[in-house]
């Protein structure tokens, strides 16, 4: 894994959205969502492919 944290990246994210109009900003974080739950599952996945 990379030096930086996951959970960090997506916090820094938000933050810097924070106080951006919604307008300009809600698109931005659908796509931060839809690629955290493609990772999700992709993770989630492969936990299930090993316990098999």
């Amino acid at each position: 894994m990379k030096e930086r944290l996951l959970d960090e990246l997506v916090i820094e994210t938000i933050e810097e959205g924070r106080d951006e109009p919604n307008e300009e900003i809600i698109d931005m974080f659908e796509t931060l969502h839809a690629r955290l739950v493609r990772a999700t599952t992709a993770v989630a996945d492969e936990i299930a492919r090993r316990r098999r």
